[in-house]
């Protein structure tokens, strides 16, 4: 139960950045089945699910 109350991070899969309050970002996710739907905290779940996330200076390079 403690794990649910532990600060995640969200940090850049390019550079490591870490990735700060009401900064914009890029994604990318794999839409899943509906059993597997991710449910819960946002920052959780892309911590968990996401194959990518890009700060904006990395997604501004790789476009």
């Amino acid at each position: 139960m403690l794990d649910f109350f532990k600060e995640v991070n969200l940090t850049c899969s390019n550079c490591g950045r870490e990735i700060k309050e009401n900064e914009p970002f890029t994604v990318t996710l794999k839409l899943p089945s509906k059993k597997k739907m991710p449910v819960g905290v946002l920052d959780k779940v892309l911590v968990k699910h996401a194959e990518k996330i890009l700060c904006t200076q990395c997604q501004s390079v790789c476009v």
